[in-house]
């Protein structure tokens, strides 16, 4: 597939990579995330189990956690006006699914009040939603969906807040993230669609170099309680 760059962004950095590909007419780079056989090591990433995590400036890492099976279900970066949600799935060797599992979040959506559309983007079709809020009548907020099929996972994203409503804003969140984010599937078997484990760092051993500097860490345990 391709070298590709490591080095440890920021979003203003994703900003003007983003400027510079739409500028150019002869290049068309392969764009993140990869799978850990495209990447010798893990280098400055986070290991956080099926996903190796890129160092990025300007943001806070906090963990989504079902206390009551006691399993992380999700990775997320958050910034001061905006927040991007990842997690990895389980999928076929020759299939993608996410056009199935696209169907299926625009059915809980409608089953739930929200409404959608499919809108194309660079990473293929999203789902632009107006989620209904937990605990309110009439009160929904915007989510950007996007699914990412890769060799025997999906990798799910969602954003909220400013970057699910500010193109530029959520396309600079997205490269700064997946640019250089790696989905480790590793070798054990797994059903389709089942969730790929994900792990809180334990101790400031499990932490790369650096990564104080770029964005703030979990000192201990879960941080934020289960976002579905």
């Amino acid at each position: 597939m391709g070298v590709f760059s490591r080095k440890k962004k920021t979003l203003q950095e994703a900003e003007l990579s983003t400027q510079e590909v739409e500028n150019s007419e002869d290049e068309t780079p392969r764009q993140g995330p990869w799978d850990s056989t495209e990447v010798e090591h893990i280098g400055h990433r986070l290991d956080v189990g099926s996903l190796w995590l890129p160092p990025i400036g300007g943001t806070e890492l906090q963990f989504s956690v079902d206390q009551a099976r006691n399993i992380v279900l999700a990775v997320v970066y958050v910034t001061k006006q905006s927040a991007l949600q990842l997690q990895v799935f389980a999928a076929p060797k020759s299939e993608s699914i996410w056009g199935e599992v696209r169907a299926d979040v625009i059915a809980s959506l409608a089953h739930q009040g929200g409404s959608s559309r499919d809108v194309e983007g660079e990473w293929g079709t999203e789902v632009r939603a107006q989620v209904p809020v937990p605990g309110t009548s009439h009160t929904t907020q915007p989510v950007r969906y996007l699914g990412i099929d890769g060799p025997r996972w999906l990798l799910r994203v969602a954003l909220t807040g400013r970057a699910a409503v500010d193109e530029v804003t959520g396309d600079n969140l997205l490269h700064a993230v997946l640019d250089d984010l790696v989905v480790v599937r590793g070798n054990r078997p797994h059903p389709p669609r089942e969730l790929l484990e994900l792990s809180i760092p334990k101790s400031t051993e499990d932490k790369p170099e650096d990564a104080d500097s770029l964005m703030k860490l979990p000192a201990r345990g879960p941080e934020i309680q289960e976002v579905r």
